[in-house]
């Protein structure tokens, strides 16, 4: 990534104009991801022991069991899934998507974006789809925003950004057309998810700055963002989600 210092960054050679550097971008081991797939993985082998049915049916997105009142369903669904297809191709894109997520923005980010995304597919859903369903999908989708987020922040800096950020898009629309052309696709869950990502992925990006933390050294990067920042952030995508939860209420209930 290449930065130029601001003014108000200490510069080891004071007086001469600023000049482009090129530095690493601070990084954490992914760890959610990985945690996140076994539990996705564990949850299909335990739907297959106790009964696949019964635990679909306890834990899918329905909208009359949503109305009625079981709200655990809003999260339930993005850790299930229907069969082995369906758990190999998500469980794929986790893999792909996830760490490209949880690298940059930490472990922390990674995992509430993670949720929130996936509350948000199976709300979208809610509102807007009659039928049942279930899957990771969703928060995967969030995860792509986040992703594209990311790179159109950075897309000057970053190397291969721009084209990077092409690809991204390129994905997306593939999979949003074929969701709309395949019926058995819960599109609304992907749509939400993404918005969701877009949203936090821009809230929650990591605000680096040059640091000389040695003046004889190389300079470094660093993450200013705070908790006050993500608080807020989360609080205020928690609160679209939850309005689009009432809605989906309204919607049902008559």
């Amino acid at each position: 990534m290449s930065f130029r210092p601001g003014l108000d960054q200490p510069r080891p050679n004071p007086g001469f104009p600023p000049v482009a550097v090129r530095v690493r971008i601070p990084q954490t081991a992914p760890v959610w991801t990985y945690v996140v797939l076994v539990i996705n993985v564990a949850a299909f082998v335990g739907t297959g022991l106790l009964g696949r049915n019964e635990v679909l049916g306890l834990g899918a997105k329905v909208n009359e069991a949503i109305v009625a009142g079981q709200l655990w369903r809003l999260v339930t669904p993005i850790f299930l899934h229907a069969d082995l297809l369906h758990i190999a191709f998500n469980s794929y894109a986790l893999i792909a998507f996830g760490p490209q997520v949880e690298r940059p923005y930490g472990r922390l980010r990674f995992l509430v974006i993670y949720l929130t995304s996936g509350v948000a597919s199976i709300a979208f859903s809610f509102l807007l789809s009659p039928y049942p369903s279930v899957g990771a999908s969703g928060a995967i989708f969030g995860l792509i925003g986040v992703v594209g987020a990311y790179f159109f922040r950075y897309r000057n800096r970053l190397a291969a950004g721009g084209a990077r950020l092409t690809n991204l898009l390129s994905i997306v629309a593939y999979n949003l057309i074929y969701g709309f052309i395949v019926p058995a696709v819960d599109n609304w869950a992907h749509i939400g998810g993404l918005l969701a990502g877009l949203a936090l992925g821009w809230l929650l990006a990591p605000r680096y700055e040059l640091s000389y933390l040695d003046p004889l050294g190389p300079p470094q990067l660093v993450d200013r963002s705070s908790i006050s920042q993500w608080v807020w952030s989360v609080f205020l995508v928690g609160v679209m989600i939850a309005l689009v939860v009432a809605a989906g209420m309204v919607r049902w209930a008559r």
